[in-house]
């Protein structure tokens, strides 16, 4: 059994405060690869950023001082096409790069692709959890599928998924 997992694409990292260039260019691509999922009968997922109003105050608001993702708030929605596939998926709200509650799911699927972003952090981050979850299972990540603002970091970050055995494509 196959699952995807759409990584934080959401508002703010796209066009909000986190966005980047790079970001809306791979809509087109992770709805192809939705699509695809779902025609093979493979599970959705929508693991999210969602914190509260007083994000700022916390120990991750401290770290990245940048207002986002709030709940509530248009930010913290799912960006474009692929927000229109919410309803045939899961949604998982996280408060950290990596997702607790995304590793008990992950168990049982012979592969595991991740898109969206950013590369170097919360796919990176949930591609580990992934590898960790199901160390049997085929992880993937597609090239043009996942974005991030920092283009070296993001290279950096697929070679070091590469040597975790995380296939990329």
């Amino acid at each position: 059994m196959k699952a995807l997992v759409v990584v934080d694409y959401q508002n703010d990292h796209v066009t909000g405060s986190l966005g980047c260039k790079y970001a809306p260019l791979i809509e087109g691509n992770i709805c192809k690869r939705i699509e695809d999922v779902l025609m093979s009968r493979g599970d959705l997922y929508f693991v999210i950023d969602y914190f509260e109003e007083n994000f700022l105050t916390a120990v991750n608001g401290k770290l990245k001082p940048v207002n986002y993702c709030v709940r509530g708030s248009k930010g913290a929605e799912i960006y474009g096409k692929v927000g229109d596939y919410t309803s045939k998926g899961y949604i998982i709200r996280k408060s950290s790069p990596g997702s607790d509650e995304l590793m008990r799911k992950l168990g049982r699927y012979d592969e595991i692709e991740l898109c969206g972003v950013e590369t170097d952090v919360d796919v990176l981050a949930n591609a580990v959890v992934a590898r960790t979850a199901n160390p049997g299972a085929n992880v993937i990540i597609r090239q043009n599928c996942v974005a991030s603002r920092n283009t070296d970091l993001s290279e950096f970050a697929l070679d070091i998924m590469d040597g975790l055995g995380i296939k990329i494509m």
